[in-house]
């Protein structure tokens, strides 16, 4: 498990400092994402650590969002006139990433049957 974790780590490392040296629009723990993605495609197998450690970090992902929730509990007054924005964004925001998650499912699965 640690070694799994210690790939997901140098992967988030790589992605922040390639984000402090390009300044790229994107954050480090995405372009780090998108390198340990590229990293696998090219490999073409998961290795059993970093498969149980990412099943074990997905298990405990409440706990990662949860201080981001907590956030917005203090900021009740200033957004009492937000709310339709917000919940215009979130919901468009979640039929937006559920058609996308579809249609990259259906492709994947089309590709995949020969």
């Amino acid at each position: 498990m640690i070694q799994g974790f210690t790939q997901i780590l140098v992967f988030w490392i790589l992605g922040e400092s390639l984000h402090y040296l390009t300044n790229i629009p994107v954050s480090g723990s995405v372009l780090g994402m998108i390198m340990l993605f590229a990293y696998l495609l090219i490999r073409g197998t998961l290795s059993k650590q970093l498969e149980r450690t990412s099943q074990t970090l997905i298990s405990q992902l409440s706990l990662l969002l949860l201080p981001g929730g907590v956030g917005l509990f203090f900021l009740g007054e200033r957004m009492q006139n937000q709310w339709m924005p917000l919940l215009s964004a979130i919901v468009i925001g979640s039929i937006l990433s559920i058609i996308a998650s579809l249609l990259l499912m259906r492709w994947l699965v089309q590709r995949r049957e020969p």
